[in-house]
């Protein structure tokens, strides 16, 4: 099942849209999902649905609508009542706006800009029309709307930001002319419009962008550009070298059409991924295998320091600590395996798997696709002698764990 609250409100079941009647059921269903999960008191949905003024028979009434809502929903079970009230029990994923949330999230801690400006537009292609749009936005409704459209609002500004690091200047320029539109008082895309033209070598018009924000600001609200339009005016009239674009990613990489608010970009526009990672990574994946666990250590000291990750760096510490109590400490003795040799073997089997593990998820999660032709011939150099190196390495290991007979 899947609840629809960006645009019309909406119930999917088994693939097919369910229509949701309008009046007092809509509203009993909108007033829940603006709580799924969570039991609402039967005061607060009475004042919703009837607001300063109920009928005597509200609480009766109340119950009819809820029947309603369950026959509905096809599952008597979705609509529980509880001592404090009435809750709708909603799955992970099944409500657009936890999607949407969830998806915002992560494309705003994603330190890539490709990756984030994905995340975030991916979010924008299910949050198209404002939330509860043929709804009355009463109470909780009006509440939800206003939080789930600022994230909206926000989300759109930070998918333009993100196409502003990767250079992509004159496509950001036509979408916030679209935003501006739509949010006329965001001094964040105000300043992205700014920043796009200048980069874009248009400083007359920059600086027009700034005039006209100026003057709408004055008109609605009474108030003067904040400090970071301010500053960015100076810094256009002085040329400020900082405000010049950052050097693009990949010098092949294609251009995103323009998008309106919550469109996705075209496959066009979709940032580009190589066809795997290099050939590089498919070793490193392979060493721990190769040298029965021992490679294990290198390889997440190499991921670590390509991903900067201190739980990566522990790992290898951790690693280097079985090694060396699989090296010291004898595995049998020669009446046999010993009981008290027990650390030994879980240092092994930790090894083996720890391998394994590592193959799979360093392979998939860690190593990002990279582009040879990108690299300088140092750096090229630098990576092709120490994954030689580390494979001899690995090599003489297996060789002196399993010595030829």
């Amino acid at each position: 099942m899947e609840f629809r609250i960006f645009g019309s409100l909406g119930v999917v079941r088994d693939g097919s849209e369910t229509r949701v009647p309008t009046g007092k059921t809509r509203l009993l269903l909108a007033v829940l999902l603006c709580h799924p999960n969570e039991p609402v008191s039967r005061e607060r949905l009475i004042d919703v649905l009837w607001g300063d003024d109920p009928p005597k028979s509200a609480v009766d009434n109340l119950r009819v609508y809820v029947s309603q809502l369950r026959k509905l929903l096809g599952d008597g079970t979705r609509v529980v009542r509880e001592p404090r009230g009435y809750a709708l029990t909603v799955k992970p994923g099944e409500l657009d706006a936890d999607r949407f949330e969830d998806l915002v999230t992560a494309g705003r801690a994603c330190d890539d800009p490709a990756r984030a400006g994905t995340l975030l537009r991916e979010a924008l292609a299910l949050a198209q029309e404002p939330p509860f749009a043929d709804v009355d936005h009463l109470g909780p409704i009006a509440m939800t709307a206003r939080r789930l459209e600022e994230q909206r609002a926000a989300a759109a500004e930070a998918a333009v930001e993100a196409d502003l690091a990767l250079g992509r200047n004159a496509q950001a320029i036509a979408e916030l002319y679209s935003l501006i539109d739509t949010y006329p008082l965001r001094e964040g895309l105000r300043r992205s419009l700014m920043l796009a033209l200048y980069r874009s070598g248009r400083q007359a018009e920059a600086l027009a962008a700034y005039r006209e924000a100026r003057e709408v600001l004055v008109e609605e609200l009474g108030i003067e550009p904040g400090p970071a339009l301010r500053d960015l005016e100076t810094r256009i009239l002085t040329a400020d070298p900082t405000l010049n674009p950052p050097p693009p990613l990949s010098l092949t990489a294609p251009a995103p059409a323009p998008t309106a608010l919550g469109t996705p970009p075209t496959a066009a526009g979709t940032p580009p991924t190589s066809s795997g990672t290099t050939w590089g990574s498919w070793l490193w994946a392979a060493i721990p295998l190769l040298s029965c666990g021992y490679g294990t250590p290198w390889a997440f000291v190499y991921a670590a320091v390509r991903r900067r990750s201190l739980t990566l760096a522990l790992s290898a510490l951790v690693y280097v600590a079985l090694c060396g109590i699989f090296l010291v400490v004898p595995l049998s003795d020669e009446d046999g395996l010993n009981k008290l040799d027990i650390i030994p073997i879980l240092a092994l089997i930790t090894l083996w798997l720890g391998g394994t593990c590592h193959a799979v998820l360093v392979r998939e999660h860690v190593f990002t696709p990279t582009r040879s032709a990108d690299l300088p011939r140092w750096k090229k150099a630098l990576h092709a002698t120490g994954l030689t190196l580390f494979a001899l390495v690995a090599v003489a290991g297996y060789i002196w764990l399993e010595p030829p007979t």
